[in-house]
């Protein structure tokens, strides 16, 4: 089976994270940690590490945006993102939290 695409190109997700112009939102991804700066530090480590394996789904909401399945520390989190076009262009990280139930992502089933 051929592997789905996310909507955004993962570049421009990695490109916009490394230069600062992301906006983590306050109930999905700050509730899960114990600071705006560890929720941001985790953020950016779960960004850099994606890959078109972890890619999920794309959700056609208010916004466009991917779901993502990460594993750090031996755990599944749930990555969904979009871009607000601007200006200026950010990377707004919609939910970053522990996974609730296995996620199919193209590279396999991410666990909680």
């Amino acid at each position: 089976m051929k592997a789905k695409k996310p909507y955004w190109e993962l570049e421009r997700v990695k490109r916009l994270a490394a230069a600062g112009q992301l906006l983590l939102t306050e109930t999905k991804v700050k509730a899960s940690f114990e600071s705006f700066e560890a929720a941001s530090a985790a953020v950016h480590t779960a960004i850099a590490s994606l890959t078109e394996g972890a890619f999920a789904q794309t959700l056609r909401q208010l916004d466009v945006c991917d779901v993502h399945g990460v594993t750090l520390d031996a755990g599944g989190w749930y990555l969904k993102a979009t871009i607000d076009a601007g200006p200026p262009e950010e990377l707004v990280v919609v939910s970053y939290h522990p996974l609730r139930s296995p996620l199919r992502t193209n590279r396999g089933v991410v666990n909680p």
